[in-house]
């Protein structure tokens, strides 16, 4: 049987779709009056439907009491799977309803991010945004700059801390937490269970990030503590990559390495203590705030911020 006859097949089996309609209003509602008002339609109307229904399973579906009506055990059941059919049905249309009408939105957003920010976080998730919105244009850009500077070349950005100034407004996007991150590899030879056992290690340091060992060892309560070498980088990105390749152990940003820790490629052998740096903030260009590409990026980033969730700092 083909699948147009096999659906027309099953189509006829179903009981008149509208009268379903009328028949859980008038369930949920417990009287035909309040079903009529809520469908816009008349009293008479409502019972026809209900008639019909009742003619088509051969059973009673509701009892009629002195105050309105009643499912019978019947009508019971027939209810919940009619409540059931529409909660699918609803999910499916909202879904498709939200399709359509991100796909209806057209334009251009300029990003403006940190650059370790943007190659590990940002452009992983970009695919999920080109799905959602393929008609607008994404152009990311990355600088370390004070984003005042560049203002009138970005609509989004993406920073360390707070930038408010005139015409930007900034909000945290997500927390910056950090802990001691490594290679499984660069546990084989020296282990780490302790926070003491770091002593034993390389340190990874980035220019941007130079303080945040000392913040992170006066957390731990050992201030004047350090490695048995330092590695300095240019850039957070290089020195995540140095960690992975065994070269050492790096304070890092959790949001950062998620894909790492998924992957096994990097572990955190010390749960804590997690250091909290500078939030992540997102800055928008209150000019552009209004243009709906823009607004939808906004929307996006958020949700996926919210989503961007802990990695796992099980100790090995």
């Amino acid at each position: 049987m083909s699948t147009r006859k096999r659906v027309a097949a099953d189509t006829e089996k179903l009981p008149p779709l509208n009268a379903l309609r009328y028949f859980e209003a008038v369930a949920r509602l417990g009287s035909f009056a309040a079903a009529a008002n809520e469908l816009h339609v008349t009293h008479w109307a409502v019972g026809k439907q209900i008639r019909l229904l009742e003619d088509w399973f051969g059973v009673p579906l509701f009892e009629r009491r002195a105050r309105g009506v009643m499912p019978t055990d019947e009508g019971t059941t027939l209810l919940s799977d009619v409540n059931s059919a529409f909660a699918r049905l609803g999910s499916s249309v909202g879904r498709l309803r939200r399709e359509s009408i991100t796909r209806r939105i057209k334009g251009l957003v300029r990003v403006n991010a940190l650059a370790s920010f943007a190659l590990c976080w940002l452009i992983p998730r970009l695919a999920d945004f080109q799905v959602l919105y393929p008609d607008i244009d994404v152009r990311l850009s990355t600088t370390s700059r004070r984003l005042r500077y560049v203002a009138d070349a970005l609509d989004i950005g993406v920073r360390s801390g707070p930038e408010d100034a005139p015409g930007l407004k900034s909000s945290i996007l997500m927390p910056d937490l950090r802990l001691p991150a490594c290679s499984p590899k660069a546990l084989v030879s020296r282990p780490l269970g302790t926070v003491a056992d770091l002593r034993s290690h390389t340190w990874l340091h980035s220019t941007s990030t130079r303080t945040a060992w000392s913040e992170w060892t006066r957390e731990a309560g050992e201030p004047a503590m350090q490695g048995a070498r330092h590695l300095h980088f240019d850039h957070v990105f290089l020195q995540l990559a140095a960690a992975k390749e065994g070269l050492g152990v790096t304070l890092a940003s959790l949001p950062l390495i998620e894909r790492e820790i998924a992957a096994g490629q990097l572990v955190c052998p010390l749960p804590g203590p997690v250091w909290r740096g500078p939030d992540y903030t997102m800055v928008v260009n209150v000019n552009r705030a209004d243009d709906e590409a823009v607004k939808a990026f906004r929307k996006w980033i958020v949700t996926a911020a919210k989503a961007s969730c802990r990695p796992s700092v099980k100790s090995i």
